[in-house]
């Protein structure tokens, strides 16, 4: 190419870069902001206040119910094995403890100024050193007061004094279903370097779900609350609260078979959790229980000779002299068909039902004897050695 011909294609080229320019130019003249002119009105638009109707009952009630919600860490001692080519051709293994730092377990709420956190057993079962993170960022550690192991409802106090922001508790008594209620807990806690808890919003389904006591699990889940809030893995400790901002159970587990929420979970009703705490606060410890009474299943020849209709209930084949079952009427020989409303298939079902009590509580039972039904209250006493 000569010198000339560069000159040209040159020119061309100059003359293209013109034109585009003139282009893009004539549409900013037309209307077409720029993108440096959409930067300010973009800003402007983050910062207004927003609108009144968004801010609905459930963004009151996060805002309210977040800064009380708390996600719970642990230090646990596993013992791992491991190979040693110096040891015996028998023992080729050792066996060492090893600190295990768990940084997130599940949720809690704290629902006392003093510090005091409520979450689930199964949350802190095993924890040598409980670490409670707060929405500001701290962490802190915390001890375990107590817990009762057949509810699933486990009492922490934060060891640094202060005033923390807390949840009040509801009535669980006054739950109507249908009405709107709010999951809040932390289903990634520190994973996601946010220590702000995760909301969920939906409807009391059911109430006075129960499950049939699990042989191979201690604990007893009866007239749980059954919601369609989101309760994702990791919200176990929770709190599930009205509109009113108002702690109305404690979120535990969800009914999954891929372990993905599927709009069917499960809390504790509060005003069980309210008995328990009652009882630490009052007493430092959960008192044990006293039953005084032994049972049998029913089998086809207890049923023939005792004249009973049907398998249902179990067969009190023992009691202890001056205990609450001889002063609430109970003999030997009777047959216990329900407990509490709920029917009485096993012993099992009979200690489970027992086990989820107080001290205090009565245990309303219906026994058959001599082919009448009798209504007996027992009245739950401590056990003392």
């Amino acid at each position: 190419m000569n010198r000339n011909s560069r000159s040209i294609l040159f020119l061309i080229t100059l003359l293209n870069i013109l034109l585009a320019i003139t282009v893009v130019y004539s549409r900013r003249g037309a209307g077409m902001p720029r993108l440096l002119d959409a930067v300010p009105y973009a800003s402007a638009k983050q910062t207004a206040p927003p609108s009144a109707h968004r801010r609905t009952p459930i963004v009151n009630v996060a805002e309210k119910i977040s800064p009380a919600v708390v996600s719970i860490g642990a230090e646990r001692t596993t013992y791992v094995r491991q190979f040693d080519p110096w040891e015996s051709f028998f023992t080729p293994y050792i066996v060492y403890p090893y600190k295990q730092r768990l940084p997130y377990l599940g949720s809690g709420v704290i629902i006392d100024p003093r510090g005091y956190v409520i979450t689930n057993y199964h949350v802190i079962e095993g924890a040598e050193k409980v670490l409670v993170s707060l929405m500001d960022g701290r962490e802190v550690e915390a001890d375990i007061m107590d817990a009762d192991k057949v509810v699933d409802i486990a009492m922490l106090k934060i060891r640094e004094e202060g005033k923390y922001p807390f949840a009040p508790l509801g009535d669980s008594d006054q739950i109507l279903i249908g009405e709107p209620v709010v999951a809040i807990g932390n289903p990634f806690g520190k994973f996601i370097e946010d220590p702000h808890p995760t909301v969920t919003a939906g409807v009391i389904s059911a109430l006075n779900r129960s499950f049939n006591p699990d042989p191979n699990n201690l604990r007893v889940y009866t007239d749980m609350i059954q919601t369609d809030a989101s309760i994702n893995p990791g919200n176990s400790g929770g709190p599930l609260v009205n509109l009113d901002g108002e702690i109305i159970g404690i979120n535990t587990f969800i009914m999954t078979g891929s372990g993905a929420s599927h709009g069917i979970g499960f809390a504790i009703p509060v005003n069980r959790v309210s008995a328990i705490t009652r009882e630490i606060t009052t007493y430092g410890r959960i008192r044990p229980l006293w039953r005084d009474f032994d049972c049998v299943n029913l089998t086809p020849h207890l049923m023939q000779v005792l004249k009973a209709p049907d398998r249902q209930g179990v067969v009190v084949r023992r009691m202890e002299r001056g205990g609450p079952a001889e002063k609430c009427g109970i003999a030997v020989g009777d047959i216990i068909r329900r407990a509490n409303n709920r029917d009485v298939r096993s012993c099992a079902d009979l200690v489970a039902y027992f086990s989820a009590l107080q001290v205090g509580d009565t245990f309303k039972l219906e026994v058959l004897r001599d082919g009448k039904t009798l209504s007996l209250n027992y009245i739950v006493s401590e056990y003392k050695q």
